[in-house]
């Protein structure tokens, strides 16, 4: 288990390397100057020139490729051209919108999908089994963007029934900032008509996310749990007399556990990482949404800085999912031999 993990932190320093490479060269590739772009209004060449000393533009690019490091590593990642704050400061504004809003998609496509894959292993009928993957299978094909305008088109436009975007009403005081969670904030506040207000701008955002994890999980878990190997167990458990409730959340699923974890663990990642969609037809006021803005806005920069932490985000919770499901396929073989003698 040592070397695994050790082999998983290896991986994930590499990674680093070619994602700060890349994206380092990648600002180097653009044929406007950055530092131009910032004082593009009020142009002075002498406070250009200075812009470019202070942040090591003048040096050379391996200078100036350690210097991104130490900047990235130190926090030090310059001031917004949008909001004129410490892109920093921008990060524990906006990120923990796209945290809430990550949350509960997860927590919703695990168990739409879930629910899904187990219905259909244990339904009977042949149509049953179609009709639970035939979710599956539009999660997977459909474009999330998609979705999101049908959902908000149906639910907003057409029914009335959710807000059009944002994270909560323009007129309402929203409760005191804590933890930057609405929905936490609201609850230690005992506000309970503001969690309600929250929860009403979530819901839709938050189950349009929630398709693509329903499916990705629902698909995985299903073909395990479908496997000759676990069909031997489910045969063998239910000889034993052992009901087939119990055979499913008490046995399959600690076997079937491992990649599904590994499922959850890299669908978690992309929607904190590329949940900008998502955020950007319902306006939500998430990081992703603040990247995309920052790109329009040619504030390269920040996007940069921010672009290398949402990579790393991302591989850091598929790195954590990794070492849980090789600690649950150790246990999923031991209860698979239990189970088969």
């Amino acid at each position: 288990m040592a070397r695994f993990i050790l082999g998983k932190a290896l991986y994930l320093v590499a990674v680093y390397l070619m994602a700060s490479a890349a994206l380092f060269l990648a600002m180097k590739a653009i044929p406007e100057d950055p530092i131009e772009l910032k004082f593009e209004k009020f142009p002075d060449p002498e406070q250009i020139a200075a812009e470019r000393a202070r942040m090591g533009l003048d040096r050379s690019w391996a200078y100036q490729y350690g210097l991104f490091h130490k900047k990235f590593l130190s926090g030090d990642w310059e001031r917004s051209l949008q909001t004129g704050r410490l892109a920093t400061d921008d990060v524990k504004l906006f990120f923990p919108a796209t945290v809430e809003l990550s949350l509960i998609a997860m927590f919703l496509g695990v168990f739409f999908g879930s629910s899904a894959a187990l219905y259909a292993r244990v339904s009977p009928g042949r149509f049953n089994k179609t009709i639970a993957m035939s979710f599956g299978t539009i999660g997977l094909t459909v474009p999330i963007f998609w979705i999101g305008l049908v959902a908000l088109v149906v639910g907003s436009l057409l029914l009335g029934a959710f807000p059009l975007g944002g994270r909560f009403d323009i007129a309402a005081i929203p409760p005191a900032d804590r933890t930057g969670f609405l929905l936490i904030d609201s609850l230690l506040a005992l506000d309970f008509s503001s969690f309600g207000m929250a929860l009403h701008h979530l819901a839709l955002p938050a189950m349009c996310l929630a398709v693509y994890p329903a499916a990705s999980v629902s698909s995985v878990l299903f073909a395990r749990l479908n496997e000759p190997s676990v069909n031997a167990l489910y045969t063998a458990l239910k000889a034993r007399g052992f009901g087939r409730m119990r055979i499913v959340f008490r046995h399959l699923l600690r076997v079937a556990g491992a990649p599904v974890v590994t499922v959850v663990g890299t669908t978690f990642g992309a929607l904190l990482g590329g949940a900008f969609l998502t955020e950007t037809v319902f306006t939500w006021p998430g990081i992703g949404r603040y990247v995309v803005t920052a790109i329009i806005d040619r504030d390269l920069f920040v996007a940069q800085y921010l672009l290398l932490m949402l990579i790393m985000l991302v591989f850091l919770v598929a790195f954590l999912s990794d070492v849980l499901a090789r600690w649950l396929d150790v246990v999923g073989e031991s209860q698979h031999e239990g189970g088969s003698g």
